[in-house]
């Protein structure tokens, strides 16, 4: 009896031995996936001899409906089919026989909305152009509207005035010079562009390009010179230095600006495709806040032009017109608005041109009218102004 019961345990141990602990060979990735593909988890296990299970946020999943689980040898696979919003989550796979147990997690996420949440007139360019093409400012106010544009090192500042000039050139342009590192600003000097259409001349618009933001307090424009800018104080072709414009430079400095030389409408720009990865703390957020707070001060506009969203989200990389059906999207705008403190509803999304070579009219769209909005703005702005001073502004067509 009792050696038997050596026996016994002897021939366990010695069988035991051959069965390894489950460990991955491979492993599970994170699906991100349009609304009604299929989501594939795969992953390989260094034994066939164990037992497997799938949860979702901590459910167990069984075979059924839309899943499908299986087990070929040392290959585990979980798919299901025609993914829904329902979908999205935690998912996890347990390996476990006689000798132990081996877990790892991964997400689903969908890349798109059940219908868009912001509407745009596709296929509209033209029309929108045209309404821009015939605005007009009258009486004794100013010549133009001036935006400035400002923002972190690399977010396309300079991008944006070339996407525009090229959209009324009916050709890509490359005016303002853009830089094509993102860690040191390109613009050296403040300039102002003036934006030049193909049937009617110069239009009553016009973008001043700076300096970009950085992370050191001595790097990059300093936020005293931005707020001078805003208030007209600084005159054209200025080199921005380590220390910010004072009135004794009389060379940069202007004493006596008017509502042409001053700042009509904010534009922040910011990057897609690196928004989430700057903290709030971050230092650029800092000086982009303290320079809306001194424009909120004296009543300028403020909105944001968005960039890179093609490198952003891959949905809206593969169809321009997927951006407001794009979770993504929507997810960066609201950690921007988060961020900054700029509403939702003063947030656009473009692509610039940066390596096409011919226009597209998809991205024509999303610049028009972002501009069309921001020139509302701005139009709001200098009518206040001028009704102080009995100046009338008409608005653009319709």
């Amino acid at each position: 009896m009792s050696v038997r019961w050596i026996w016994a345990e002897s021939h366990v141990s010695i069988m035991g031995s051959f069965l390894p602990k489950p460990e991955f060979q491979s492993h599970i990735c994170d699906n991100k996936v349009k609304r009604g593909e299929d989501i594939v988890f795969r992953c390989e296990a260094n034994t066939d001899q164990l037992q497997t299970t799938w949860e979702k946020d901590g459910q167990m999943l069984y075979d059924g409906d839309r899943v499908s689980i299986s087990q070929r040898g040392k290959v585990l696979s979980l798919m299901i089919s025609k993914a829904k919003e329902e979908d999205e989550g935690k998912y996890t796979i347990t390996l476990r026989n006689d000798t132990g147990t081996a877990s790892e997690s991964a997400s689903v996420s969908l890349l798109q909305f059940d219908r868009d949440w912001r509407t745009i007139e596709w296929g509209k360019s033209v029309s929108v152009k045209r309404s821009l093409q015939e605005y007009k400012l009258s009486g004794q106010g100013p010549k133009h509207l001036r935006f400035l544009l400002h923002g972190p090192v690399g977010a396309g500042k300079s991008s944006i005035i070339n996407s525009i000039n090229s959209i009324f050139q009916d050709q890509v342009k490359m005016g303002a010079l853009a830089a094509t590192s993102s860690e040191f600003s390109f613009t050296k000097v403040y300039k102002t562009w003036q934006i030049k259409d193909m049937q009617t001349g110069l239009l009553p618009f016009v973008f001043s390009d700076i300096m970009g933001l950085e992370m050191g307090d001595y790097q990059g424009i300093h936020t005293d010179d931005i707020i001078s800018i805003l208030k007209g104080l600084i005159k054209e072709n200025y080199k921005f230095n380590l220390f910010p414009l004072s009135k004794e430079d009389t060379k940069g400095y202007n004493n006596s600006p008017t509502l042409d030389d001053k700042v009509h409408c904010l534009v922040n720009v910011l990057s897609a495709k690196s928004i989430n990865l700057m903290e709030e703390n971050n230092n650029v957020f800092k000086k982009m806040r303290e320079v809306r707070e001194h424009a909120s001060d004296i009543g300028i506009p403020q909105v944001v032009f968005m960039t890179h969203v093609d490198l952003a989200c891959p949905l809206v990389k593969d169809n321009l017109k997927n951006i407001y059906s794009s979770k993504i999207i929507k997810k960066r705008m609201q950690e921007c608005s988060n961020k900054l403190g700029v509403p939702m509803n003063c947030i656009f999304p473009v692509k610039n041109y940066h390596e096409e070579i011919h226009l597209n009219d998809n991205v024509n769209c999303l610049i028009l009218n972002a501009l069309k909005q921001a020139i509302g703005f701005a139009d709001d702005y200098v009518s206040n102004c001028n009704s102080k001073s009995d100046f009338v502004v008409n608005n653009f067509s319709e």
